[in-house]
């Protein structure tokens, strides 16, 4: 559009007074002053143009409500915007800002600021940017009112054991050397201060975390390695930096903070000189900054290293980061408690003493566990009654359990006994809280059937046990199905599969090792986890009559423990079902079988049979763009159970449960993603009904909805039995934007079996039946009347949007979780919600479940 064009348009709307402008998508690199001339309007869109920056007469537009500013080339803003009075939602999201002017903080009725894919973004900082609008606004209310630079940044120094990290890093403090440094256990966590190599008087103080080297320390170790950090990675050049199993570290560096620089560091070159393939791994790991030199037995190369250090420590994300005084005067506060653990609420008097504003405490006691300052998990209910000071202590009492001989002698067993006897010098309910610590880091579970015995699952034994009779009777058991996917990694982190071993848990049939582990679902279904550690690749099987819904549940786990690490090269391989009864060696690449089935092309050709195999039966069960074919599957059970005798239902009936539980939950976790985008977090699962058990009228225009939600728990979704139910008293508007989501939830939702559990202290399950299925017949045609609701005069373009269903989906169900989460607290602004209780489960759902399920997954 140029800018002649525009300017029409922006005449045009003065003289109509038009409260609505969209100027989206139109290559406009700037805006010109006559902006200014439309001060009646309410909605500006000026997204995926070319904007750099905004002429300060924007702001001089005093009604505008909302304003989006998304995909531009935007580096700043004008502090005028702080003149918006009324503006309620501010899109930024993908620009190249790099700060937001504090002046924002002053819009006092903005509720709604996006400003993903910002990688410049630096204040306020992502920490804040992830906890959402008040958050951010808090901050940049704090910053108004007084801020200063914070030079402090993470110094985290690796490399295997008996490389000389300690003695490196006194040298780097100007210490003595010792040589009777003892070996380091757990994390030793000091500060190194250091010149800004070019801003004279400033210093930096870097926070070192020296780490034990020990092979049996490292799954402890991992919770710490994080990106915006700078690793030194010590290796011994008398033994050879095969020895020191360089690869290995970069590996690991690379998967767990794949942006943080490396400095490499030979040590003890007063024995034997470096002989290093630098070229070789700075082409394979890019994050290879510099290869220092040194001997800090003669203090050889010291100076040089210290520059070196400088200088990358200068260009860290977080160094010279804007902090909030009252911030930083309480995280100093908190940095010099002479304790090692203080309750939650000493934690808020401390912050209150520096005049932290209430809605930021939660926040910067998030930051600061997020940073490693403290250990305080503020959402975990076992844990978040303790704030730990020094997350040193947690790794030296949990090595302590580790290194235990008679732990290991035991093959894991870690009994309550031995915890006192370990633990003596601490406190018996910090006993315990080191303990669910250990478990919530996936180091350890508590046997079910005995709640003093945990295992250990980093002192499993090497050497599986027999496992392969069990493994193999299945197949003899009846009818047999089995999936299998590989996981192709790069490299095979400490903490892998145990993470994932202790994870899931609830599994168990007892049988595992260091790197394998067999599991049960309901007698009927095995499966089978293996690590091979020599080829990089761990693979999952299972086995069973319907195994798709247990794969599913233990793939989301796995991926959920991959996904620690953010920079492991993963590649993911399904076996190929082989041909005419005999078994095949291929395997097909995931990602490309995903993209034929998108693409609608059912078969793919086996390389080393040269026959085509059926795209769907390899991913059957492994994509959800497959929950039309599980629908139709559930169709051809239900009406096949109508006309089975009894004694042979059990089969179809197991097969219909399984299939049930992989559809609900894959349902909720899609809607769990999409809500995760727009910060509309709020039960998703409900049935509407005639309020007060009317009957239906003509057209849902003047009628009056009652809306009953339902608990998430997977394969026995049911209402809420106190509370949950809420009147809609206008719900043709509302009905519009939810549409489209209305119809994808109905479609799951008749399928959900009326079953009868303690949770409902139902005393009649043929009445609770009647009722149930009355209710879904009467949802049924709120999803028959919808249609009317487009032929609606007053239908404009944003309600159109969420009807129709040949546009965007996933524009349609974020307007229509918006809509549902306005309405929930409009009605129940307490968000008690039907006792809902939003539950992360081990595989990484999220779901709204009753005080029962929720209880389920805490034992």
């Amino acid at each position: 559009m140029t800018n002649e064009e525009l300017l029409q348009i922006i005449e045009k709307a003065a003289r109509e007074k038009v409260t609505e402008l969209n100027l989206s998508n139109n290559q406009l690199s700037s805006l010109p002053p006559e902006i200014s001339q439309l001060s009646n309007l309410t909605r500006l869109s000026l997204s995926d143009n070319q904007l750099s920056s905004l002429p300060p007469e924007i702001s001089q537009l005093p009604n505008l409500t909302e304003l989006s500013l998304s995909s531009n080339q935007l580096s700043s803003l004008p502090p005028e915007i702080s003149q918006f009075s009324n503006l309620t939602r501010l899109s930024l999201s993908d620009n190249q800002l790099s700060s937001l002017p504090p002046e924002i903080s002053q819009l006092s009725n903005l509720t709604r600021l996006f400003l993903d894919n910002n990688p410049q973004l630096t204040s306020p900082p992502l920490e804040i940017v992830k906890q959402g609008t008040q958050a951010i606004l808090t901050y940049l209310r704090e910053r108004l009112r007084n801020s200063q630079q914070q030079w402090v940044s993470k110094l985290l120094v690796v490399g295997e054991g008996g490389v000389g990290k300690t003695s490196l890093l006194r040298a780097l403090r100007g210490e003595e050397f010792d040589i009777q440094e003892s070996t380091t256990h757990g994390i030793e966590i000091k500060w190194l201060d250091l010149s800004h190599p070019s801003k004279a008087g400033t210093t930096m103080h870097l926070k070192t975390w020296d780490f034990a080297g020990q092979q049996i320390n490292h799954a402890t170790h991992q919770f710490f390695l994080t990106n915006r950090s700078l690793f030194l990675l010590a290796w011994n050049a008398r033994l050879g930096f095969e020895q020191g199993k360089l690869y290995h570290w970069l590996d690991i560096i690379k998967a767990l903070a794949p942006e943080s620089p490396i400095l490499l560091v030979a040590t003890h070159i007063d024995e034997r000189d470096a002989d290093l393939p630098l070229k070789e791994l700075r082409d394979n790991y890019p994050q290879i900054i510099e290869h220092c030199k040194i001997s800090s037995k003669i203090s050889l190369g010291i100076e040089e290293l210290r520059q070196a250090i400088a200088e990358s420590a200068a260009k860290l994300p977080l160094m010279g980061e804007i902090w909030p005084t009252t911030w930083l005067n309480a995280a100093n506060a908190i940095r010099t408690q002479p304790k090692k653990q203080i309750t939650p609420q000493e934690l808020c008097d401390i912050m209150a003493e520096s005049q932290v504003a209430d809605i930021s405490k939660e926040v910067l006691a998030r930051w600061l566990h997020e940073l490693g300052e403290i250990l305080y998990f503020q959402d975990n209910e076992e844990l978040n009654d303790t704030v730990i000071l020094k997350p040193q202590w947690v790794t030296e009492y949990i090595s302590k359990v580790l290194e235990s001989k008679d732990v290991s002698d035991r093959l894991g067993i870690f009994t309550r006994q031995e915890m006192n006897q370990l633990w003596r010098d601490l406190e018996p309910s910090m006993r315990d809280h080191f303990l669910h610590l250990m478990e919530r880091f996936d180091l350890s579970y508590r046997i079910p059937e005995n709640r003093d015995i945990s295992l250990v699952v980093e002192r499993l034994p090497f050497d599986p046990p027999n496992y392969e009779h069990k493994w193999q009777q299945i197949k003899q058991a009846g009818e047999c199905n089995e999936i299998s996917m590989k996981f192709k990694l790069n490299t095979i982190p400490a903490g892998i599969p145990t993470w994932f071993i202790a994870r899931q848990h609830r599994f168990t049939t007892n049988t595992h090792w260091r790197n394998g582990v067999l599991f049960a679902y309901e007698q009927e279904h095995l499966a089978l986890v293996e690590a091979v550690k020599s080829d990089r690749y761990i693979k999952l099987t299972v086995r069973g009559p319907n195994p798709l819904n247990f794969f599913v549940l233990l793939r989301d786990g796995m991926e959920l423990t991959l996904a620690r690490f953010p920079g492991l090269d993963i590649k993911r391989t399904i076996p190929c079902l082989g041909h005419n009864g005999q078994p095949c060696t291929h395997e097909f690449d995931y990602k490309q079988l995903s993209q034929r089935w998108e693409k609608k092309k059912g078969t793919i050709e086996c390389p080393e049979a040269m026959e085509d195999v059926s795209v769907p039966e390899l991913l059957y069960g492994l994509n959800w763009n497959t929950q039309n074919a599980v629908l139709e599957r559930i169709d051809q059970l239900e009406k096949t159970v109508v006309d089975t005798v009894v004694d042979g239902q059990t089969v179809i009936l197991n097969e219909f449960k399984n299939l049930l539980e992989l559809t609900q939950r894959g349902f909720t976790n899609t809607f769990r993603r999409e809500q995760a985008k727009i910060d509309s977090h709020c039960p998703n699962v409900f049935i509407l009904c005639p309020h007060g058990g009317k009957a239906w009228q003509k057209n849902l225009t003047g009628q009056k909805l009652d809306l009953q939600l339902y608990c998430q728990a997977p394969g026995c979704w049911h209402p809420t039995q106190e509370g949950g139910l809420y009147e809609i008293n206008e719900p043709a508007k509302w009905l519009r934007v939810t549409a489209h989501y209305i119809g994808n939830l109905f479609k799951v939702l008749k399928y959900a079996a009326p079953i009868i559990g303690p949770w409902l202290g139902v005393v009649d399950p043929k009445e609770y039946e009647t009722l149930f299925k009355n209710d879904l017949e009467l949802f049924k045609e709120v999803a028959a009347k919808l249609p009317e609701l487009k032929e609606s005069e007053d239908l404009g373009l944003a309600n159109k949007i969420a009807i129709d269903e040949d546009l965007d989906p996933e524009r349609t169900d974020g307007a229509a979780l918006r809509a549902l989460r306005q309405l929930l607290e409009e009605k129940d602004p307490q968000q008690h919600w039907g006792g809902l209780k939003n539950v992360l489960t081990p595989e990484g759902h999220y779901l709204w479940l009753c005080e029962y399920h929720a209880a389920e997954y805490k034992r």
